[in-house]
């Protein structure tokens, strides 16, 4: 059946985090661009990052995690992931999904656990270097499992890996080639600070006193975008002004991607989408992997930047149990210090994940919806 005859659509899930929807939208651009329909199955948190999101319909589910919280907590996940298997059912039944992919996230395991119940070939999509609970609990009876980074840890042996990258949005696409500005010997420095979609409070408090702290001609020249909790808005305003820094502040910047290529050095957590587009953009970066994220997967993320090639890498490290205003004001001062360090770094970012993920796994969508078979080795 050719893709102008089938009519049926590709459900993805995701939610939670813009971690596992920005990638699910990506694919959503590219199913598009090839004619195909798009179903996005979702948690409420999930609906939070879906306005824009390119598909023919949308609905949530119920979700949780049964692998946390005593017995009571673990019962009424198990409820509410029952309940999300009994809609989706519901759904793929009326609306006949061709395929199905999970991207990882509470609402990717009751819905792909419908898929499979109704017979809808699915694969998996792990964004990061350790692969996620919920999509551990999916892989064995998948098609496939596309991963982002060359290392995909805590994979079971015999699965179908394939490595394919991340996919971006076609924002951040847009801007593969977008050009690091050269810093002269007194013009400004452009810095980016963001902690991830969830929000951070120490990404509020610790920035402000660092860059107060450093020397005034160093301060004169910064010019500081700065995504901060909404609760913390005017007191980093204030200490911004007080330190004599150029700031602009605000608790969601829908240009994020832009942002970045307008950039010198970010600063931000160390999530799967932030690194790949750290790479497709090329920038440098200040990495602050989450501490309480599962398995430590920013860890692993943000390695794929860290780690030194040919002479070079392009992102600094500093465990949140150790990012305060000092480590990173230090780590400010060495790299404004010598500016042409910062172009190194963006050079060194480019291209360190794979690039063309949402081709690539477009391609491997249409396979299983050509007459792919379901893996029979194990059960969800």
């Amino acid at each position: 059946m050719s893709v102008a005859d089938d009519n049926r659509p590709i459900a993805l899930a995701a939610g939670g985090t813009g971690g596992h929807m920005f990638p699910a939208e990506a694919l959503a651009q590219e199913l598009k661009r090839r004619g195909r329909q798009v179903l996005l199955v979702s948690d409420a948190r999930g609906a939070r990052y879906a306005e824009g999101f390119p598909a023919d319909e949308k609905f949530q589910i119920s979700a949780a995690t049964v692998s946390a919280g005593g017995l009571a907590a673990k019962g009424l996940a198990a409820i509410s992931v029952a309940q999300g298997i009994v809609t989706a059912l519901g759904k793929f039944r009326k609306l006949k999904p061709a395929a199905a992919i999970g991207f990882g996230g509470y609402p990717s395991f009751p819905a792909m656990k419908a898929a499979s119940l109704s017979g809808i070939p699915y694969g998996v999509h792990e964004q990061n270097g350790v692969l996620g609970r919920a999509n551990r609990m999916l892989v064995r009876r998948a098609a496939f499992t596309a991963h982002a980074f060359p290392v995909l840890e805590k994979a079971p042996a015999g699965i179908h890996a394939v490595e394919v990258g991340n996919p971006v949005r076609d924002a951040v696409a847009a801007l593969s080639d977008a050009a690091f500005a050269p810093i002269s010997a007194d013009g400004d420095i452009n810095l980016l600070i963001f902690g991830g979609s969830q929000g951070a409070s120490i990404f509020s408090a610790a920035p402000v006193k660092a860059m107060a702290g450093l020397a005034e001609d160093m301060r004169r020249r910064l010019v500081v975008v700065h995504q901060v909790r909404e609760d913390d808005i005017e007191e980093v305003r204030a200490g911004y002004a007080a330190a004599g820094v150029r700031a602009e502040i605000a608790p969601f910047f829908t240009d994020l991607p832009a942002r970045m290529a307008a950039a010198h050095l970010i600063v931000s957590r160390a999530g799967a989408s932030t690194v790949t587009e750290l790479s497709a953009i090329g920038r440098g970066a200040i990495l602050v992997p989450l501490a309480i994220a599962m398995d430590d997967h920013q860890s692993g993320n943000a390695e794929v930047l860290a780690r030194d090639i040919s002479g070079a890498n392009a992102a600094i490290v500093l465990p949140e149990s150790g990012f305060n205003e000092i480590s990173l004001r230090q780590a400010l001062e060495g790299l404004f210090a010598e500016p042409a360090r910062l172009q190194l770094m963006a050079e060194a970012a480019k291209g360190r994940v794979r690039s063309g993920a949402a081709a690539a796994l477009a391609d491997l969508v249409e396979g299983l919806c050509e007459g792919g078979p379901m893996r029979q080795s194990g059960a969800v």
